[in-house]
């Protein structure tokens, strides 16, 4: 029998737990991920309510129905529920260990510390019930196939071995040499980087550099988050990628150009930053300025990421703008850039040319997506309500101190 991974585990004992699963609400749709189409919207998914009901009966018949329940329910629970590291956290992880050894800890303190500094978020109640309750027994209806046996070939010489082929990142998309190169003089810029009191190892990743202190990039944005007024009505967000900030679009002067969270969008030397070549970078630099749109069904506009492992608003660019700053080269490569996200930002993360959301902020946004309040996003390079933005929030201290390494 393979071996069962976590997510294996926590869906067993999702299912054992399915009774108690349903006394939770069940407002949520039942998520897939967005289809990497480019420019166009999603195709129109079915929805779980249109799914024909099992209509055997017997044993066959409930292994149905309790399928169908964890369909709509269990999914839900391990969705917003985040038990284990993301991918990019896992190489965050592991380069940091590089990063402390270099510096002069050893091996077991520099794992120590990184598994500390880099840890799943704080779960719910909910989702703390859900870990805790015991393994589920095994499945009454599971049983092992007999295989007939193929006749054994016979052997022929083993070709030479050849050299391993290095793996690529799982979390990021591996920047190729010629970005490389068209970003070698790109630096992060100065309100980003680590502040001069500041102390930070430095890892690699896929290319670049990127400090961390205390497990956490520099400068994150404090969790801030201002509700929209109710009497606003629906409206659309709007984004400035220079500073990071999202506020409201609306007809509604009272609540025009008001601040909703802050979000980063971009990877390392592309953080937030405008340069062309930094919009032409597919997974390295900021979602491009134009129109973008959510999934055309409401219900479905926030869904699962499996690559990210967390909820996700996909959006589409409808427009782009500003493509007179752009060369045509740069303009092709902004276009074949695929579809972008909004989604929580995990510790140690940055994200991956979306819209990364400090926790609290992304579950406000999320909400104002699921409730059809938000109904698309405007992205603009330079900040256009000067006279009502706030100075972004960022933490500039931190108490990481490399003197600790070698205690």
């Amino acid at each position: 029998m393979p071996e069962r991974t976590p997510r294996d585990c926590i869906r067993r004992t999702l299912l054992a737990s399915v009774a108690s699963l349903l006394l939770l609400p069940a407002h949520h749709a039942l998520a897939e991920p967005p289809q990497d189409t480019g420019a166009l919207p999603p195709p129109p998914m079915p929805s779980a309510a249109t799914r024909p009901a099992a209509t055997a009966k017997g044993p066959s018949a409930a292994a149905s129905q309790i399928a169908d329940i964890f369909s709509k329910v269990g999914d839900q629970i391990y969705e917003d529920c985040i038990f284990e590291l993301s991918e990019e956290q896992v190489e965050v992880q592991h380069a940091l260990i590089e990063a402390y050894i270099a510096q002069g800890a050893d091996s077991a303190l520099a794992r120590q510390l990184a598994v500390k500094q880099i840890s799943p978020p704080k779960l719910s109640a909910e989702c703390e019930e859900v870990r805790r309750q015991p393994p589920a027994a095994p499945s009454p209806w599971e049983t092992t196939l007999q295989v007939e046996k193929k006749p054994q070939k016979p052997k022929v010489a083993a070709a030479p071995k050849l050299a391993p082929v290095p793996k690529e990142s799982a979390a990021e998309t591996p920047a190729p040499a010629a970005l490389l190169a068209a970003l070698k003089d790109t630096h992060v810029l100065p309100q980003w980087d680590c502040a001069p009191n500041v102390d930070f190892v430095t890892i690699s990743l896929n290319g670049f550099k990127r400090k961390l202190t205390g497990g956490e990039i520099c400068n994150p944005y404090q969790d801030v988050v201002h509700q929209v007024p109710a009497s606003a009505g629906s409206f659309r967000l709007g984004y400035t990628i220079r500073s990071g900030r999202l506020f409201v679009v609306s007809e509604d002067a009272q609540v025009n150009g008001k601040t909703i969270a802050w979000a980063i969008s971009g990877r390392d030397v592309c953080r937030n930053n405008p340069d062309p070549d930094c919009f032409a970078a597919r997974a390295i630099g900021p979602l491009p300025p134009g129109e973008y749109s959510f999934a055309a069904e409401q219900d479905r506009r926030v869904s699962w990421g499996p690559k990210t492992k967390r909820n996700v608003a996909g959006i589409w660019l409808r427009k782009l703008w500003n493509k007179e700053r752009f060369s045509k080269p740069q303009v092709k490569a902004i276009l074949a850039r695929g579809n972008i996200a909004i989604h929580v930002r995990l510790k140690g993360e940055m994200s991956e040319a979306c819209l990364g959301l400090e926790p609290k902020g992304w579950a406000y946004v999320a909400g104002l997506i699921k409730d059809g309040r938000a109904t698309g996003v405007n992205v603009y390079i330079d900040e256009p309500h000067p006279q009502i933005a706030e100075a972004p929030p960022v933490v500039e201290g931190s108490s990481f101190s490399l003197t600790s390494l070698f205690k």
